[in-house]
């Protein structure tokens, strides 16, 4: 139970309140990182398809995955030495930079992928899949990941990276099975770019809040 003073009156919020948001906003969150990344496994699983390399693509999966959480979350306890609060908000104007810019941009990231798995080592699969997964989803979802871990309370980190593993578990399920259907990966090609700014926006607007970052530049201006 938390306490506050507001008008000479005791307001009581209870913290399982708060843990929930981080829960939601946490899901939300990575549900629209992984619309990209979906296609990208679709494209995986549709090269590599014997059982071998199926479980190299989702090693890879895995861990390229882990490996972009714990350098946003490194990253993010390094900014949170910033003493000023506010000034922390203003990394929400990235991913909200970024969704209106992948929305309106004209390139093909599906093409793109497609254009690297030719060009790729065959014998080096793991190693094809962490490249592509930086490549393809690094910058985007650091823009995310960043802002939204910075202002995390860190005692829930565990129960949020319990939630991106069995998000990304069931991206990868899902993925596996539908790799032959083509219009799951014609539904991502279209729509995911508006999911992806819809994310994007929300979470950039909500760290911007969260942070006090928009009401202390609004009081700034007037």
């Amino acid at each position: 139970m938390l306490l506050f003073i507001y008008e000479n009156k005791f307001i009581y919020i209870n913290q399982e309140t708060f843990m929930l948001k981080d829960v939601l906003t946490a899901i939300f969150s990575y549900i629209g990182t992984t619309t990209d990344y979906f296609v990208v496994l679709l494209l995986l699983f549709g090269k590599y398809s014997t059982k071998q390399d199926t479980k190299l693509v989702v090693l890879g999966a895995y861990l390229g995955n882990g490996l972009l959480v714990l350098t946003s979350i490194i990253i993010a306890l390094v900014l949170q030495q910033v003493p000023e609060e506010w000034l922390l908000g203003l990394l929400g104007i990235i991913p909200i930079i970024i969704g209106v810019k992948g929305y309106f941009s004209k390139e093909d990231e599906g093409e793109e992928i497609e254009e690297k798995l030719k060009i790729i080592k065959p014998d080096a699969i793991l190693w094809n899949v962490l490249v592509i997964t930086f490549s393809a989803c690094g910058a985007d979802n650091m823009a995310l990941y960043i802002p939204y871990f910075t202002m995390l309370n860190l005692q829930i980190l565990p129960i949020i990276l319990v939630l991106f593993i069995i998000i990304l578990t069931a991206v990868i399920v899902a993925a596996y099975k539908l790799v032959n259907v083509p219009i799951v990966k014609a539904f991502f090609d279209k729509q995911g770019d508006l999911v992806q700014l819809i994310v994007y926006v929300s979470l950039g607007l909500y760290v911007l809040v969260e942070a006090g970052t928009l009401q202390h530049l609004l009081l700034l201006i007037y």
